[in-house]
């Protein structure tokens, strides 16, 4: 199974958004698709169709405890369009662990999410989307050391610029192959333009050729408990959206990501903006 981290440098980049598009897009390409929350906020099946936070999740085993493999086990829901949900949970107490306790055993087992990971046995071929908590935290730091791809999530704002060149840094320290992708743009926003070209000058082939657009059915269709690809097939979003799924799809099955520029233009004129 290939593991994708899915992680960004600022809150409200629109990561879990994007975890659980492109892992139903990636069930539709006959992937077995797992979509992990590393992230206390808990809130990835709510973008499956769960009406409230699921109380079990990957928090039993961190927690521990004698039940806590048998709640691990338990925890994983399988969404309407064929993806496999493991969502990060709540403690028997209801409390999220997202406060020191969780970070400080997250950090005093490093390859924690990694190990829990190589358990899980998917048909081929299987992907693993790690929707993991900003970074830094403990949280991103798991994902990214179980990832054997790390996808950054940027926003078209002076904050990703700011933020870029650590994150980056950071990426490369860890020993993992990153790629970029900016989020929620708005091409009639000079600014968000001016952004996503500096961001492509400071990237270049780690950006890929696709733009995610901005578009307000993406919340309406979480408040709807729907899926936005499937109720807004025809929305350049959707588009965007399929785009990246294929790259990653294409990835997975051990293609270059030094792609040749005759398969990136490809890619780009199916699903993406180059």
């Amino acid at each position: 199974m290939k593991t994708l981290a899915i992680v960004s440098a600022v809150g409200g980049a629109g990561r879990t958004t994007l975890t659980a598009a492109l892992a139903g897009l990636l069930a539709a390409r006959e992937h077995a698709a797992l979509a992990v929350e590393c992230d206390p906020s808990n809130v990835l099946a709510l973008h499956f169709g769960l009406r409230e936070s699921p109380r079990e999740g990957l928090v039993a085993d961190l927690a521990g405890g004698a039940d806590s493999g048998d709640a691990w086990s338990r925890a994983a829901l399988q969404s309407d369009d064929g993806v496999f949900v493991l969502p990060w949970g709540r403690l028997a107490d209801g409390h999220e662990t997202g406060g020191d306790d969780a970070s400080s055993r997250l950090d005093a087992h490093p390859g924690w999410l990694r190990e829990r990971l190589a358990r899980v046995d998917l048909p081929q071929p299987a992907l693993a989307l790690v929707d993991a908590g900003t970074w830094p935290s403990p949280h991103a730091r798991q994902a990214i050391d179980a990832a054997d791809l790390v996808l950054g999530v940027l926003t078209p704002c002076a904050t990703a610029c700011a933020t870029l060149p650590r994150f980056a840094a950071a990426l490369a320290g860890a020993q993992k192959r990153s790629v970029f992708v900016a989020n929620a743009v708005v091409p009639a926003r000079q600014l968000h333009m001016d952004v996503v070209s500096l961001l492509r000058a400071r990237l270049g082939a780690a950006m890929l050729p696709y733009l995610v657009h901005a578009d307000s059915g993406v919340p309406a269709a979480l408040a709807a408990g729907e899926n936005f690809c499937l109720s807004a097939p025809s929305s350049q979003t959707a588009h965007d959206l399929n785009g990246i799924a294929s790259w990653i799809s294409h990835w997975s099955a051990g293609a270059s990501l030094d792609a040749p520029d005759e398969l990136l233009a490809q890619q780009a004129a199916h699903g993406g903006t180059p």
